[in-house]
């Protein structure tokens, strides 16, 4: 039972420590992290824009995006506070771990939450969309994915 407490106190502090230490101003990081929630929105946001959507749909997707506002943003504090406890914690002499494994999960939970949050609302938006236009967003993320695996094997030339 101690290995496995201290495997994942292991895993939560390598999970949790580039949070930790990242605290230099780079943007949205410099607030508790990456957020794929607002990540997740942007995209499909940007992605409206070139999709001209008739006005039913413009309202529709705007009527989408507000009902799933304020559990979105609920998550997001919730998974900031998290993260701010596990610094906490990990400035704490001795380590709880049992306390951080109780944060991982939770900011586990959080994440699947944050998941089936954003795949739904992805999935409603992508309801309001007709063919053609399904067709023209499966293009537009194929050019995004192309231009992601250049980028990345670019980096493979570095050397």
């Amino acid at each position: 039972m101690k290995i496995l407490t201290q495997t994942i106190a292991l895993t939560a502090l390598l999970t949790a420590a580039p949070l930790a230490l990242a605290d230099h101003d780079r943007g949205h990081r410099a607030q508790g992290g990456y957020d794929p929630t607002s990540s997740v929105q942007r995209k499909l946001t940007r992605a409206m824009k070139q999709l001209d959507l008739s006005e039913e749909q413009e309202s529709a997707v705007r009527a989408i995006f507000e009902d799933n506002r304020e559990d979105l943003q609920a998550n997001r504090e919730a998974t900031r506070a998290v993260r701010e406890d596990i610094r906490a914690l990990l400035d704490s002499w001795p380590l709880d771990e049992a306390a951080l494994a109780s944060l991982a999960e939770r900011e586990g939970e959080l994440a699947e939450e944050r998941v089936v949050l954003t795949s739904t609302l992805a999935s409603e938006v992508l309801a309001e969309l007709d063919e053609d236009q399904r067709a023209e967003l499966d293009a537009m993320r194929e050019e995004r994915r192309e231009r992601m695996r250049e980028r990345f094997s670019d980096r493979g030339d570095r050397g």
